[in-house]
């Protein structure tokens, strides 16, 4: 389990200074530059947890795949590549290039018996990054879907962990932040995100 005392400090930490700033100008070696808003969806994605309602499943239109998804969900189904590329998907009319699922709406591997998802292990990159990280809403604000339970409790767990970090913030490490303390902390939020998908 995630502590969310643990991401509100490295949260405040890794905000405290730009990238280029924390890293002279040079930025972590592969990393894309993050802003503020970034670090806060990953620290929210972080204290996410979902509670299978099949909100996100029964009304994503376009469900996204990338080459990779479609892989791993052939790999998962036990089928060959091309035969889940054409049971599954179609080309996205959105993005050149990219696939989507064929039937959304709801999404034809959610499954209300099960309360979810019959292909969890190898659901695709957009589902596992939703909802704080794809790109729902504008850039300078963290979306929170108030139809998921999930998205309402990591916002809520964050904002009272990061009121408790402010008001410690002396003895939290989370006041006066060097560019040691703040590269560290972004360093930590890449890595979280590199190992999403």
């Amino acid at each position: 389990m995630t502590d969310p005392n643990e991401v509100a400090i490295k949260l405040l930490q890794a905000t405290s200074m730009t990238d280029e700033t924390a890293f002279a100008g040079g930025l972590i070696k592969g990393a894309p530059g993050l802003t503020v808003i970034d670090y806060y969806r990953i620290a929210c994605h972080m204290l996410f947890k979902c509670h299978r309602c099949g909100t996100c499943c029964t009304t994503g239109d376009p469900i996204r795949l990338r080459k990779e998804d479609a892989k791993a969900i052939a790999r998962h189904l036990k089928i060959p590549l091309d035969r889940a590329i054409k049971k599954y998907t179609i080309p996205d009319p959105k993005n050149t290039g990219a696939l989507a699922f064929k039937k959304t709406r709801p999404c034809r591997f959610y499954d209300p018996s099960l309360g979810g998802c019959k292909i969890y292990p190898a659901r695709p990159w957009s589902c596992q990054i939703f909802p704080f990280l794809g790109i729902y809403g504008p850039e300078e604000a963290v979306k929170v879907n108030e139809s998921c339970k999930g998205s309402v409790q990591a916002m809520n767990a964050l904002t009272a962990a990061l009121e408790e970090a402010r008001s410690g913030a002396g003895r939290a490490g989370a006041g006066h932040v060097d560019a040691e303390l703040a590269r560290q902390a972004k360093i930590w939020f890449n890595k979280i995100l590199d190992g999403i998908g």
